[in-house]
């Protein structure tokens, strides 16, 4: 399964916060991944995160078949939230209808609620 990876990079001031906590962000930007909302997520994402993609378009057509790929989500999810200053780290796992393993997705937020990293990679089952 494809991995998308950015690196975290500098944040803004705490008065420019978006959207709610990083829990409620990380929830919604993975229901725009999802839902293959990729202007909605590329209007958040910090300079350095377009940067690595290019433009919506390439976002889009990366991120577009990977998620086409998983399929639905389905079943239990586990969610967290940690902090990492100057960033807060949501990571979310969850099984899929056509992914072997469960998955791991994590965005990396800064202060502001901009997306300064993302990470979508499968997690081995642990064996007894």
């Amino acid at each position: 399964m494809a991995a998308v990876v950015a690196a975290a990079v500098g944040c803004t001031p705490r008065s420019d916060r978006h959207g709610g906590s990083p829990l409620e962000q990380g929830r919604t930007y993975t229901a725009w991944l999802y839902q293959s909302q990729f202007q909605k997520l590329w209007d958040r994402f910090s300079p350095e995160m377009r940067q690595t993609f290019g433009s919506v378009a390439d976002l889009a057509s990366f991120a577009g078949r990977s998620v086409q790929q998983l399929g639905a989500e389905q079943g239990a999810v586990d969610e967290r939230v940690a902090e990492e200053q100057p960033f807060r780290i949501y990571t979310r796992q969850a099984s899929f209808q056509r992914a072997r393993d469960p998955m791991l997705i994590q965005w990396s937020l800064a202060d502001n609620g901009l997306v300064t990293g993302l990470v979508v990679r499968p997690v081995p089952r642990q064996t007894p």
